[in-house]
């Protein structure tokens, strides 16, 4: 549900009920976060959490507020953070981008950006097309209060990421052959005959300069993202304001123009997809998490008997956790049932394979460290109208 998760969601998923699901999922993960690496001092800072608005109604009293409250929640993060390596997440901030304040301001370290289209509270066509102007709007925050920034490397995360990990600090932010990584997104395609001459037109180069990234998750100096965003804003305009641009590149249009930014820009970054990506892997359609050192629990999964494909035995979707309830106080998360050799498949759109040992192991732990963190959240309350 990119609109709040910013996970690449369809227009479809604009709802009130994605906001629900994005409160909750910060709640345990941590959205666009933007951990900072000083120069010269073993640290991140993140930004996180960011919600392009896509958010419930302004009167916080939506039942379906509730799911995105616990998703936006970083208790997996705080988890992490007491790991080997995980003295090097020095900071963490929440983006959030709607025009009143959330149960989660309390709870998680908060930028509260001014959405450019407040309608996208309850409901518009495209909020994510926001996300880099409420990103500049963090920059020039932290340009005015410097102490805000803990680092001089920045991750940029979704809200619907599990911290299995500490992520891996790039080096000295001062060295410059230290390069910042993101990661390779398979649906990006810059150079696809469809549409290499609307990226070429928008970039004014060669469509194979392009990387097929987007903006999270992506791990870089602060200092490139201040020289990137200005131009991710700008061309995520151009595309809005550019009807062939804007219904060909579709529902993924805003992480072109990160990419193409990014050129623009001639920042170099590892681009790299599992399993040898530092950053994410995407169960069900990945099997272990490899390198990553997050899940993005962007796809749910389903488990059916291997001789009977009409009744689901055992399910995991995000998009089913909408109540306020859920928000405030998230209830643990049913695990799926004991592994056996050839004995469950997954839904048709993972073409009913079959549920290896691996996969089986990697969904009882994405789901176990979301169960950890669950246990240590505290319980929130609605603010007030």
């Amino acid at each position: 549900q990119r609109c709040v998760l910013l996970d690449g969601g369809k227009v479809a998923f604009h709802t009130r009920a994605v906001h629900a699901i994005t409160c909750s999922v910060a709640r345990l993960c941590g959205g666009l976060q933007v951990w900072h690496v000083p120069t010269h001092l073993p640290g991140y800072h993140a930004p996180t959490c960011f919600r392009p608005k896509c958010a419930p109604s302004t009167t916080h009293t939506s039942p379906l507020r509730g799911a995105i409250v616990w998703t936006c929640r970083y208790g997996t993060y705080k988890i992490v953070q007491g790991m080997p390596g995980g003295e090097k997440l020095t900071g963490f901030t929440r983006i959030l981008h709607r025009t009143v304040p959330d149960e989660c301001m309390d709870e998680i370290p908060t930028f509260h950006a001014k959405p450019l289209q407040p309608e996208c509270d309850v409901w518009c066509d495209f909020p994510v097309s926001d996300r880099p102007n409420a990103v500049a709007q963090w920059i020039s925050h932290v340009g005015a209060n410097p102490s805000e920034l803990k680092g001089a490397w920045v991750a940029m995360l979704e809200c619907d990421y599990v911290w299995m990990r500490p992520l891996p600090v790039p080096g000295d932010a001062r060295d410059s052959s230290a390069l910042g990584y993101q990661f390779k997104f398979d649906y990006i395609m810059p150079t696809h005959p469809g549409c290499a001459h609307i990226i070429e037109r928008l970039y004014g180069g060669d469509a194979s300069d392009v990387l097929p990234s987007g903006p999270a998750p992506a791990v870089l100096r602060f200092s490139d993202l201040q020289a990137v965003t200005p131009l991710w804003e700008a061309i995520t305009r151009e595309i809005e304001g550019d009807a062939e641009a804007r219904n060909t590149l579709d529902w993924v249009r805003e992480m072109y123009a990160w990419d193409i930014a990014v050129a623009r820009t001639g920042l170099r970054m590892e681009t790299e997809g599992p399993p040898r990506s530092p950053t994410i892997a995407q169960p069900p359609s990945d099997e272990r998490l490899g390198n990553a050192s997050l899940f993005h629990y962007t796809w749910g999964a389903t488990y059916y008997a291997s001789d009977d494909m009409s009744t689901p035995v055992w399910e995991w979707e995000k998009r089913s956790i909408t109540s306020e309830a859920q928000a405030l106080m998230p209830t643990p998360l049913q695990l799926p049932p004991p592994w056996l050799e050839g004995r469950w498949r997954l839904q048709d759109f993972f073409q009913r394979r079959v549920v290896t040992r691996d996969l089986h192991e990697t969904l009882v732990s994405m789901l176990a460290q979301m169960n950890r963190a669950i246990e240590a959240l505290p319980k929130l309350h609605k603010p007030a109208a």
